[in-house]
């Protein structure tokens, strides 16, 4: 685990580039018998993940934060911050 929260902060030192794919996630405990699957998402933790591939579409980089909606400003946040 501390080689990943390594590779983490590396992301400040070196931007995304070319080919970029984010996403946004809701991941959490919902109460149901199928985890994950509920129309009450009010309890899940939100999160935004970010993914650099290579030319081959092949993994490169990636970085994930935790957020607390999914409105603009939160995205604008990681793309200035970890997109070149």
């Amino acid at each position: 685990m501390h080689k990943v929260r390594e590779d983490m902060e590396s992301s400040d030192k070196y931007p995304m580039d070319g080919i970029v794919n984010s996403g946004r996630v809701r991941f959490g405990r919902s109460g149901t018998r199928n985890i994950g699957c509920s129309y009450n998402n009010t309890k899940k933790k939100k999160a935004v993940t970010t993914v650099q591939l290579k030319k081959e579409g092949k993994f490169r980089l990636m970085y994930g934060m935790g957020i607390e909606d999914f409105s603009a400003r939160y995205f604008e946040s990681i793309f200035a911050n970890h997109i070149s």
